[in-house]
């Protein structure tokens, strides 16, 4: 476990372990300090969300023993020789959060991306790995992914959340309510590509596209017995930059705004449980910070954030200190929010020109131009024979030789700070 910084380094408990008493809804002043010292010692002296992405990344990989001297069972080099190449998408199953044995395939997204990537209401997972035995796209859904393939990139699919205000309105149907979403709305959770593939080839367009293909779609409606007719998708940078992957593919995928909350970088396991059990010990029951519902991830943050707060503000009307201690914790909620971001929302209707066509029109449409192998195509134009998106095609018309720049290697450079 990463050390943290108090704020007050010489405070010394003063009650055994036996001597505590069994609060209902208050911490004591000292279990207030020693909390709300935990708490902001997790976020240490962060100015920036990549910082604290990059800190918490690092702990969650050595949580899962993917830090050192991991090799990944997957091809692990290929030369890229033009275009003359395919790629095959394998259905990977669902992963539940908290599970212990990791599939090969999610211990590799996990050293890719720098986000902690969770999973959510009827989730799916696709792997998409490069093959030369054709040039178009095959799709598996019932075929476990070879090792001896080279992996291109990560789709996660779900349900989505009900508290997306740009798609709210731009769809103009009143409060997202849980039926519709969950009948209707499919959402690209994870869309990752690895690197260098991502940087060398636009790779993160390419998965982009395929997230939100009509095959995808028709696998996930089939699954769950659903009718979805919206795909969306979040940047992972929003406010802060102008521009993400998913940028200039308006042909099928349409910016529609940002969200309107910033998106706080909640504290992460092993250091959230361990809060939350050490709380528990002293009778806040754990109880207090679960939810079943959507977006129960931020919900249990923001509880936790109120929580504290409230024993701050008890204790600070008879401690000095706990007052001092106060404004520094209001004081860090505050950067908290100007180092997060609001998330760039991009949305596809599998191109309909409304997105409600296949829901009150006699006929079901499907639009050809959404396959995979017209997306794949699509792609292959714009960055082998255009030149597009900020590609100079003469890179690309020599061998490219590609090895998995994974991120236990990269985060040994104390100059690196890209986020992915």
């Amino acid at each position: 476990m990463e050390s943290f910084v108090a704020i007050n380094p010489e405070y010394i408990r003063q009650l055994k372990q036996d001597e505590f008493r069994s609060w209902k809804v208050t911490l004591d002043a000292s279990d207030t300090i020693f909390a709300t010292n935990y708490f902001l010692g997790y976020y240490g002296n962060s100015n920036h969300a990549s910082e604290l992405m990059q800190r918490q990344r690092k702990v969650d990989l050595q949580r899962k023993r993917l830090w050192h001297n991991y090799q990944t069972p997957f091809l692990d080099n290929i030369v890229v020789r033009g275009s003359d190449f395919g790629i095959n998408i394998y259905f990977a199953g669902s992963v539940k959060q908290g599970q212990k044995n990791l599939p090969d395939y999610v211990k590799l997204l996990d050293l890719t991306s720098s986000h902690i990537n969770l999973g959510g209401w009827s989730c799916l997972d696709f792997v998409i790995t490069y093959t030369t035995e054709h040039d178009t796209v095959q799709f598996f859904s019932d075929r476990e992914i070879p090792h001896d393939e080279y992996v291109l990139g990560f789709i996660r699919l779900d349900s989505g959340t009900l508290s997306c205000k740009p798609l709210q309105e731009h769809i103009d149907v009143g409060n997202l309510r849980p039926e519709f979403v969950n009948e209707h709305v499919l959402n690209g959770k994870v869309i990752v590509p690895t690197q260098p593939f991502g940087s060398l080839f636009r790779g993160g367009k390419l998965i982009a596209l395929l997230a939100q293909s009509n095959e995808l779609r028709d696998f996930f409606n089939k699954r769950y017995g659903r009718n979805v007719v919206i795909f969306y998708t979040m940047s992972l940078w929003g406010s802060s930059k102008d521009s993400s992957q998913y940028d200039q593919l308006d042909r099928y995928m349409k910016y529609i705004g940002n969200t309107q909350s910033n998106h706080l970088l909640r504290i992460k396991n092993p250091h959230k449980n361990n809060l939350l059990t050490w709380l528990d010990q002293r009778g806040i029951s754990r109880s207090m910070f679960q939810f079943s519902s959507s977006s129960k991830e931020d919900k249990q943050f923001k509880e936790l954030v109120r929580f504290l707060t409230h024993c701050l503000n008890e204790n600070s009307k008879k401690d000095q200190f706990v007052r001092s201690l106060r404004t520094k914790f209001l004081e860090q909620m505050k950067i908290l929010e100007d180092i997060t971001e609001k998330k760039r929302v991009y949305i596809s209707t599998y191109g309909l020109d409304n997105w409600d066509d296949n829901l009150v029109g006699r006929e079901y449409v499907v639009k050809d131009e959404n396959d995979l192998a017209h997306l794949f195509s699509y792609w292959k134009k714009k960055v082998f024979h255009k030149g597009d998106w900020g590609i100079r095609k003469a890179a690309l018309q020599k061998d490219v030789p590609m090895t998995y720049q994974l991120l236990n290697q990269e985060f040994l450079d104390p100059k690196y700070n890209s986020v992915r």
